[in-house]
């Protein structure tokens, strides 16, 4: 089992949490393996119970159990970590913030988890920011015709190399043109040396797509919306 680097996600359609809950709408990654909300213990009990869960796996599916892409989403009670939901879906957002900044060959990663020999990932000291455009009714679904271009957001890596990325998601191709289908269009990551370079990079190539009826969220990674989190969290820690 190799444990990767915390992300945090915004599962609410709009901004300041409002809204339906959706698939999500982006997440972040500090330059650690934890958030800014989060201390090393917190990390630490989630090793603990994810350790716990991996036994219990092993020992009903033997030696031979493999997979990747497997994580849980936590909350935080006050007290202790619990897990909200267990999940394995690589279009999230939580795991595109990471593939990019693997340095491992990715092919020898899996070929490791195939033969059990994988005992570590490197990671980038990096942060990152996903951002997803959506149709405006999102997480709704209606029949409109929603034409879009991603040519300028793809330009966009003349000007940040490395340091973005734009993935193509609920989409399809006619004729040479790309249209938006009812979930969530396209994914745009931004890669910084911090969360604020990284959040600038990603809205930067959001803003590049071009369409009618999107719309994504702007406050994913933003310092108001991490200062929420951490009063939160705080308020949570000192409740009776």
């Amino acid at each position: 089992m190799v444990n990767l680097p915390e992300t945090r996600d915004y599962k609410r359609a709009f901004d300041d949490d409002q809204g339906a809950n959706t698939g999500g709408m982006g997440s972040y990654k500090a330059t650690g393996d934890i958030l800014p909300f989060m201390t090393k213990k917190d990390r630490g009990s989630e090793l603990k119970i994810e350790r716990k869960i991996f036994r219990k796996l092993i020992k009903e599916f033997g030696d031979g159990l493999r997979g990747f892409s497997c994580y849980d989403a936590y909350i935080h009670t006050g007290n202790d970590q619990k897990i909200l939901e267990r999940n394995s879906r690589p279009g999230d957002p939580e795991i595109i913030n990471l593939l990019p900044i693997i340095e491992d060959d990715f092919v020898e990663v899996c070929l490791k988890i195939i033969d059990g020999s994988l005992s570590k990932i490197k990671i980038d000291k990096l942060a990152t920011v996903v951002t997803y455009i959506v149709p405006d009714v999102y997480p709704a679904k209606d029949s409109r015709i929603r034409k879009i271009d991603l040519k300028n957001a793809y330009e966009l890596q003349k000007k940040f190399k490395d340091k973005i990325r734009i993935y193509p998601a609920s989409v399809e191709l006619k004729n040479d043109e790309t249209f938006a289908l009812s979930s969530r269009t396209a994914a745009v990551v931004g890669i910084g040396d911090d969360i604020n370079s990284a959040r600038d990079i990603s809205l930067e190539g959001v803003r590049a797509i071009e369409g009618t009826n999107l719309r994504n969220r702007s406050d994913i990674a933003s310092d108001k919306h991490i200062a929420k989190s951490i009063r939160h969290i705080e308020e949570l820690r000192s409740a009776p």
